[in-house]
């Protein structure tokens, strides 16, 4: 039997960009069950389901160092600042931390295969 540990390779920020993401596409999920967004009309759960599973699936990517999650998360990213503008929710504070992460990810995209 060995004594290895898992040893994770993983850089510092694509491990903060992670939890950060879990805890984004939580809230997405937790969106879907408020009453804010079926005020808006059926639309508005729709989107954030969709966008719910796409977060978590960019974040399972990014966590396996692929490339193609970083740009589907920059693209739900993007995306959400879209639909929180068409909500009038938009504010320039929501737009502050998804724009570091952006910054993160193609400051570390030679990390990604």
């Amino acid at each position: 039997m060995s004594d290895n540990p898992i040893k994770l390779n993983h850089p510092p920020v694509i491990i903060a960009i992670c939890f950060i993401g879990l805890i984004n596409a939580m809230q997405l999920t937790f969106m879907i069950f408020t009453p804010v967004s079926k005020q808006f009309g059926s639309l508005y759960p729709f989107y954030f389901s969709m966008a719910s599973i796409l977060s978590f699936i960019s974040i399972a990517g990014l966590w396996w160092l692929k490339k193609w999650a970083a740009y589907l998360y920059a693209l739900v990213l993007l995306l959400n600042q879209l639909v929180l503008w068409n909500m009038g929710l938009w504010e320039m504070s929501a737009v502050i931390m998804p724009l570091i992460i952006l910054v993160l990810l193609w400051q570390n995209k030679d990390k990604l295969t």
